[in-house]
């Protein structure tokens, strides 16, 4: 997701696993998933390498990294440079929490441990916070190099805000409606259970949204009929003109819906 964003195309992965004690079963599993991953996004996986630690990690635990080289043509490279005020910001729904917000979700858990088993949707609640996360490269090479898509950010730590506003040209201000953000419930869980704060969530989780999409207005509905054939996808706000910096690039209003 993190080279999508750029309209560049995956070509090669390579994976380090770091251990304490290799496993073959779960070796081979963590491989297959990687394997499978790559099938799935139209990339090889190239090469790698395993790596036994036992006086750095402890037995049962492992480490899995990985770097990933794609192509893209200079001219066509997405980069944000194109936005202007008016465009459309669409946001492209996530399933869970993606790779973000553990730290604050091994706290909960450690201080309400009997929360793992709890039901959230007909899963567990262990079962929603491991999901895999979303890849969205499927859903949008058909958009690549046609003028669709002026910028993209993909939703990590920080949320939105501390990753969208890095498109955001100078002079420019994404300006993004909370109360049309549609919650995942595996959000609404850890707000009720950790008791955390708006601005924590906002700032921890994606919160549902997975990808932004910036687009000219003429192209968005074109873009949504699109992407809505592999996520949901709707528009949560647009550019302004209002010259701020840094993640005031990105500014809120109103209040995230939580009923």
């Amino acid at each position: 997701n993190d080279i999508v964003v750029m309209g560049a195309t995956p070509l090669a992965v390579l994976d380090t696993i770091v251990c304490g004690k290799a496993e073959k079963a779960t070796i081979s599993a963590l491989v297959k998933g990687v394997s499978d991953a790559c099938r799935e996004n139209e990339c090889s996986l190239v090469g790698g390498e395993t790596s036994i630690q036992p006086s750095v990690v402890d037995s049962g635990v492992y480490v899995l990294t990985s770097s990933i080289a794609g192509i893209c043509e200079r001219k066509k490279v997405i980069d944000g440079s194109v936005i202007k005020e008016g465009d459309a910001v669409l946001a492209l729904a996530s399933n869970g929490l993606h790779t973000n917000g553990y730290s604050l979700v091994r706290m909960l858990l450690d201080k309400m441990p009997q929360i793992k088993l709890e039901k959230i949707n007909g899963n567990t609640f262990i079962e929603e916070i491991m999901k895999p996360h979303t890849p969205y490269y499927p859903s949008l090479k058909g958009l690549f190099g046609k003028d669709k898509i002026s910028g993209m950010a993909h939703i990590t730590g920080g949320g939105i805000q501390g990753n969208l506003f890095r498109v955001i040209p100078d002079g420019l201000t994404a300006q993004i409606d909370r109360s049309k953000i549609k919650i995942l419930s595996v959000f609404r869980f850890i707000k009720e259970k950790g008791n955390v704060s708006d601005t924590e969530m906002l700032t921890t989780f994606n919160m549902g949204v997975g990808m932004t999409i910036v687009v000219p207005q003429k192209e968005k509905a074109s873009v949504i009929k699109h992407l809505s054939k592999y996520h949901e996808c709707y528009e949560i706000g647009t550019i302004i003109r209002e010259d701020n910096k840094g993640t005031e690039k990105v500014q809120y209003k109103n209040r995230l819906k939580w009923v």
